[in-house]
């Protein structure tokens, strides 16, 4: 039997009550027939048993105004006492019914039981210290509270980060409380979407009371509310945590002017640091070391709220492998200070000019006596296509024509990340040319252009020829007194918006000389004249030889600086193929954990995938067997390092405005939380106001009785 009620909206810890229509309901109606006891006072006010004792008066005169008055203070005390008796009585059947409130929108089924899921933000942010000391401890316990204040007949189910196998079923209450101790930090950062919906899809195998609850400091990189759907079937409840104040400056993260790092030539590592707290930082040491050396000391200020750039410049004096880690101290998150790094250093470059009716005497004097070059040459009509693979550039030197075999050949060492340099011949067969650039999607080329023209143009930018000249002209900018090529006769390169080619020079008519495109991992190089000087005297310019060095540097691609842990990245396995009889495992350098990645191959181009296998940040080695074969990097998500959170109200009205009604926030306040979730439950009990009520009116009879006499 319902009764209905306008009261606020009752929302346990919620600060912000809104008025709505709510019912009371009893848990035993039956005890409603115990109102018909009140018909007993009224029965023994009726009729009044009480016998009169006749006195006798010598005169009275007097009497009959002092009678009146006497039964009108009778009558009305005597209805008191009635009312009184008559609430005592309604009082004390109501407190048997077991009245209460029920929360809105929660569906009561009293025998179905609960099915429970708690969701506990394990991600970093939650290192952060609170009230009652660290934000995860904390987590862990309002979910015990939470779990306290439901049946043990119910069943429960903890959600992390992790999205673990173990925590993917119901279990019981006891058992649940030994998972709680199990949950630490993890580097996954999830959505508030992704957990709602897991949380759904957990709850499809049960008919029980679906509760939901999500237990989190609620960062702002967390809670995507406008990616959240209406649902009727579900009810969540949002229990938010306040961190104390954080101050945490992090690394970003770090990058090379270039993409290729030389022996014995300086590099320059930008790193990126961000203050994420509402206080200055002063002269914070940032270190870097590679390969466990020091390389590099500096000292930043960063001003609150702001991010900074520094540059570390270094020399690697070796070649190979080189492995890095940057470094800072700040408390009390600690887990964005390091940031760690891999790249190799390039000794030696292998190189192939596939030569036509000559070789080319520019080439020859360029690369054939240097050592740190291996530098071959084949004839286009005796080639070796087995043999590409180990070469950095492939130069085409004046070859006559561009067969189709050696398309499908050079197009599979592009993709591959091999780089590849168009010089054309004089008397080129532009068809066969055109086809094999038509292949690539490049430019095609037309003419030749017998005009008498100069380079005016050069692509700064580009790695190809960023650091080549003096910086004192200015970012972007020549030299002054810089003698850029003539040219005397070219081929003109056709573009459209569909090519990806980069003008690397240009000519004063407007046309390119020189153009680089991206061809899947690789590069490919195309200039619009023959390496001769009877058409341009760009082979006895100094431009020449950082031109052709640097194609050589950046032809094949440097592998990635560095993984985000999480993300479960495709990892290019570069400088060799994996083979089926060995075993390739990845080590961390720092401990003795490593595991054996998942191996894919796409368009013959290796990669592995470590499958969430990664948790711990840092710098591990690929091995094939005992065989170091590359150095990889990974690093914590720094989606967690920006220390902005939505606050109980905040959320609400994130809610309201999306009109979300089964998501309600159960705000921080002097209540339990598991008495809140009690209440949730059970409703607004009202029985002990009702007994409270009965114990007054009895008192209130009995001091009216004591005090007022007749």
């Amino acid at each position: 039997m319902p009764i209905i009620l306008n009261f606020a909206r009752y929302l346990p810890l919620q600060a912000t009550p809104s008025i709505t229509t709510v019912t009371m309901e009893f848990v035993n109606p039956v005890f409603l027939f115990g109102l018909l006891a009140v018909g007993v006072p009224i029965v023994i006010h009726l009729f009044n048993f009480r016998k009169y004792k006749r006195v006798y008066f010598t005169n009275v005169r007097f009497l009959k105004e002092l009678k009146e008055q006497t039964k009108k203070r009778s009558q009305l005390r005597h209805l008191i006492i009635l009312l009184l008796r008559i609430l005592a009585i309604a009082c004390l059947a109501f407190a048997f019914t077991q009245p209460y409130i029920p929360f809105p929108g929660k569906k009561q089924k009293a025998d179905s039981g609960n099915a429970v899921s708690i969701y506990i933000d394990n991600s970093f942010s939650m290192e952060a210290l609170g009230s009652k000391g660290p934000l995860l401890e904390e987590a862990k316990q309002k979910a015990r509270e939470i779990a306290a204040a439901y049946k043990t007949s119910d069943i429960f189910q903890i959600l992390t980060n992790d999205f673990e196998g173990k925590h993917q079923r119901f279990v019981s209450r006891d058992e649940f409380y030994r998972m709680l101790p199990e949950v630490s930090v993890s580097p996954v950062s999830r959505k508030f979407s992704e957990v709602i919906s897991r949380q759904k899809d957990l709850f499809a195998s049960t008919s029980k009371v679906k509760s939901a609850f999500v237990v989190s400091d609620f960062q702002q990189i967390f809670s995507n509310v406008a990616a959240l759907s209406h649902d009727s079937t579900l009810s969540v409840y949002l229990l938010p945590l306040a961190a104390g104040q954080v101050n945490n400056l992090y690394i970003d993260t770090c990058w090379f002017d270039s993409p290729v790092q030389q022996a014995g030539f300086p590099a320059r590592l930008h790193v990126k640091l961000s203050n994420s707290s509402d206080s200055d930082f002063e002269k914070i040491p940032v270190r870097v070391t590679v390969n466990n050396k020091q390389k590099a000391v500096a000292s930043v200020d960063i001003l609150a709220g702001n991010t900074s750039e520094i540059v570390m410049p270094f020399i690697n004096y070796d070649g190979g492998i080189c492995q890095g880690v940057v470094e800072i101290s700040d408390y009390p998150v600690t887990y964005d200070d390091k940031f760690y790094f891999s790249y190799n250093v390039t000794s030696t470059m292998s190189i192939l000019a596939i030569d036509g009716d000559h070789e080319n005497t520019f080439l020859n004097a360029l690369f054939a006596s240097d050592s740190s070059v291996v530098y071959q040459r084949m004839q286009e009509k005796k080639l070796d296509y087995s043999s590409f693979g180990k070469y950095n550039l492939i130069i085409l030197n004046s070859v006559g024509s561009i067969s189709s075999g050696l398309t499908q050949e050079l197009k599979r060492f592009l993709e591959n990340g091999g780089g590849v340099n168009l010089i054309p011949a004089p008397n080129a067969d532009l068809v066969s040319y055109n086809s094999f650039l038509r292949d690539l999607n490049a430019g095609m080329l037309s003419g030749p252009d017998t005009l008498n023209t100069v380079v005016s143009k050069i692509n700064l930018n580009h790695p190809l020829f960023r650091d080549v000249f003096d910086a004192s002209a200015g970012v972007g900018k020549l030299p002054a007194n810089v003698e850029l090529p003539a040219v005397f006769s070219h081929y003109r390169i056709l573009t459209n918006s569909r090519n990806a080619s980069e003008s690397l020079m240009s000519l004063i008519t407007g046309d390119d000389f020189l153009t680089a495109q991206q061809v899947g991992e690789g590069m490919l190089f195309l200039l619009a004249s023959p390496l001769d000087i009877r058409y341009s005297n760009f082979p006895k310019q100094a431009l020449f030889v950082p031109a052709f060095y640097n194609m050589a540097l950046l032809s094949r691609p440097a592998p990635k600086l560095y993984y985000t842990i999480g993300r479960d990245e495709l990892i290019r396995v570069t400088g060799e193929r994996m083979k089926d009889d060995l075993v390739y495992t990845m080590r961390n350098n720092n401990s003795n954990f490593d595991f054996i990645p998942g191996k894919v191959e796409v368009n013959s181009v290796n990669f592995v995938q470590a499958h969430g296998q990664l948790k711990e940040a840092g710098n591990y080695s690929m091995l094939a067997g005992a065989r170091k074969i590359m150095g990889l990097s990974f690093n914590y998500n720094r989606s967690e390092s920006g220390m902005k959170y939505y606050s109980a109200d905040e959320l609400i009205s994130m809610l309201d405005k999306k009109k979300i009604k089964y998501i309600r926030v159960l705000a921080q306040s002097q209540k339990a939380v598991g008495q809140a979730i009690n209440e949730l439950n059970k409703g607004k009990q009202l029985w002990k106001f009702f007994v409270l009520a009965t114990l007054l009116f009895l008192l209130g009879e009995a001091l009216l009785i004591r005090i007022w006499k007749t």
